[in-house]
């Protein structure tokens, strides 16, 4: 006789909703697409895979629902992709079953580059994940680039992704940076429109053609060669930061793409997300997080 453990078994994630007046009489369907905010994505693969109970009986999708019924839906296990869970340590700054906030340091990569080994914060998550048999994929919502550091957001489950994503310009992200030069205005906002740069398919550029781009910036404090800076984006393109202080012809230190100079005993460049707030997906609570700079920049000092 085989024994299976309760430990080894993927608990689906599950969530609970009592139905408004607004959606009596109408479907299951209708309340999850329109009450809870379901993409059709969504619905089609709790449709053929998930489950969905009323007042704890099992029911589909097109019946109807009544005011004060339970709503319960079991969403599927979902697919993990071709990503290989690598084993690795993370710094978890918050974690609960809708979200997760890491601490990324710089030269780890968000995503694995292809037929890459090397460790990424998705293949680290995964094996968390399967450590935990927690059965999702990986959801990253904030991104950051491989040598770029700070705050990450990641959904733990698709619907989280959902709710997320759709309120990703109330995420709000602020920066400290060290750059090379001094910096004669104190504050300013940089709106200049971003695009990809002619002949690469890496580098940005501010150029006509761009999409519009905003960076608001601080002077924190200066020394005779690196000015210290808070920033905030009011949009998010790719290198945004990086772009618009290098074309101000303050490139960050570090940044060898952008125009910045090798700093020893720096990784990457010295960028760093150092705060995060965002409306949790289900509890709707603000959630703020603060995160300090690597101990190396002391060298700016």
């Amino acid at each position: 006789m085989i024994h299976l453990s309760l430990m080894t078994i993927p608990i689906n994630v599950s969530k609970t909703w009592s139905v408004r007046p607004p959606f009596a009489g109408r479907s299951i369907r209708d309340f999850l697409f329109e009450g809870a905010d379901f993409s059709r994505q969504l619905l089609k693969k709790v449709r053929m895979n998930g489950k969905v109970y009323i007042n704890d009986e099992e029911r589909k999708i097109w019946q109807s629902v009544e005011t004060g019924d339970v709503l319960t839906v079991i969403f599927p296990e979902e697919e993990k992709g071709a990503i290989v869970p690598i084993q690795g340590k993370l710094s978890i700054v918050y974690e609960d079953e809708d979200v997760l906030v890491i601490d990324k340091p710089s030269r780890l990569p968000v995503v694995p580059t292809q037929d890459s080994k090397e460790p990424s914060v998705a293949s680290l998550l995964l094996y968390r994940y399967e450590q935990a048999f927690h059965p999702c994929t990986v959801h990253i919502v904030t991104r950051l680039d491989k040598d770029t550091s700070g705050l990450m957001l990641i959904a733990k489950h698709a619907y989280s992704h959902r709710l997320l994503t759709k309120g990703l310009k109330s995420v709000e992200r602020r920066y400290r940076a060290v750059v090379h030069g001094v910096l004669t205005e104190k504050e300013g906002l940089i709106d200049k429109p971003i695009g990809r740069k002619e002949g690469s398919i890496i580098e940005r550029a501010v150029a006509a053609h761009g999409k519009p781009s905003q960076t608001l910036y601080e002077v924190e404090s200066q020394s005779d060669s690196y000015t210290w800076l808070r920033l905030r984006l009011f949009t998010g393109r790719t290198h945004q930061i990086r772009v618009h202080l290098s074309d101000d012809g303050y490139p960050l230190a570090g940044d060898t793409l952008y125009g910045g100079r090798e700093v020893e005993g720096i990784s990457g460049q010295a960028l760093h997300c150092s705060r995060l707030v965002f409306r949790h997906p289900w509890t709707k609570n603000r959630m703020t997080f603060t995160s300090e700079p690597p101990e190396a920049w002391g060298i700016f000092n």
